[in-house]
């Protein structure tokens, strides 16, 4: 920057550039930091480094504070125009939430006119984006440029382009629930063994290898599933849409682990060689994985007999 600053200048602010840039300080912190007793010498120092950019304001509940300003970032604002300057205080305020240009122009008193034209001059020259908003899709949202949009902006990874990408989660949904079933029924997607229930095989009392949400993560980042980043709750997410289908079940007594069902194998089409005749299991197997439980099938648990009398028709005889 061309503009010279004082000696004490250049050193509180260099002690204040030694904090995270976030970092807010009040009158008697600054006071400290370059060992200034009086007051009035303090604000005089710090009107200097506000008027070169160097040093913003920031208001804490009630409380003024002072916060650093990057020297390339100071350059940067120096060369805009004073309605750029507003413009562009009010979108870095706005954070990863970025803000509305109906709001811009309210809090600015700009005329629309201005607003566009700067809007338009600092997007030109990358110091900020237009985003959109799976919340409001209808409005032009900025923020920085550099800055990526929050969850709340984007809708997280389910959506690309303010889109709900249904084939993405569809795909994802397929391979959690084939790993968790691979886990689970590990011998239903082999060819059929004689004397081996495909059901019973993994339940031990002391098996515990079922899938939790960890190995999940491990599985779908080792083997390059997806370059978007995911986190546990995302994972957690697709696990609950899976136990909405029936193809996913909570293991009792644990925390986010999982195990698949049966019909769930079955519907997808494996395990199926134990349905066949001739498939090379004995009929005992075959009949306990075919065999499944429905109360709206009374033939499956009552023997029909002559004498077999239903409730409603005894009730009226």
């Amino acid at each position: 920057m061309s503009v010279q600053l004082s000696e004490k200048a250049l050193l509180l602010h260099g002690k204040m550039s030694e904090s995270p840039t976030s970092t807010l300080f009040n009158q008697q912190e600054l006071q400290d930091l370059v060992h200034i007793t009086k007051p009035v010498e303090l604000l005089s120092i710090a009107q200097e480094l506000i008027n070169s950019k160097l040093v913003k304001l920031v208001k804490q509940g009630e409380e003024l504070k002072f916060q650093a300003v990057s020297v390339t970032e100071a350059s940067k604002i120096t060369q805009m125009t004073d309605e750029e300057a507003m413009v562009y205080s009010y979108i870095e305020a706005s954070g990863r939430e970025g803000i509305w240009t109906k709001t811009i122009k309210a809090r600015t008193n700009l005329h629309q006119h201005v607003v566009a034209k700067c809007l338009k001059s600092l997007e030109g020259q990358r110091y900020i984006k237009s985003i959109k908003s799976v919340k409001h899709p209808t409005r032009k949202i900025y923020m920085l440029y550099n800055l990526q949009p929050s969850i709340e902006i984007t809708g997280g990874p389910w959506f690309t382009d303010s889109e709900l990408d249904t084939e993405f989660i569809d795909s994802l949904v397929t391979v959690i629930w084939r790993f968790a079933a691979s886990k689970t029924f590990p011998s239903a997607f082999q060819q059929p063994t004689n004397n081996v229930n495909p059901i019973q095989a993994t339940y031990p009392a002391t098996h515990t290898g079922f899938v939790d949400l960890d190995q999940i993560m491990e599985f779908i980042s080792v083997n390059k599933i997806t370059n978007i980043e995911l986190g546990l709750n995302d994972i957690r997410s697709l696990c609950d849409v899976l136990i909405f289908d029936d193809k996913l079940e909570l293991v009792s007594h644990t925390t986010d682990t999982y195990k698949a069902t049966w019909q769930s194998v079955i519907e997808a089409g494996f395990g199926r060689g134990y349905l066949e005749q001739g498939s090379g299991v004995s009929e005992a197997t075959r009949k306990a994985v075919v065999t499944s439980f429905s109360i709206f099938d009374h033939y499956q648990t009552v023997e029909e007999t002559e004498d077999l009398a239903y409730l409603d028709s005894w009730t009226h005889q």
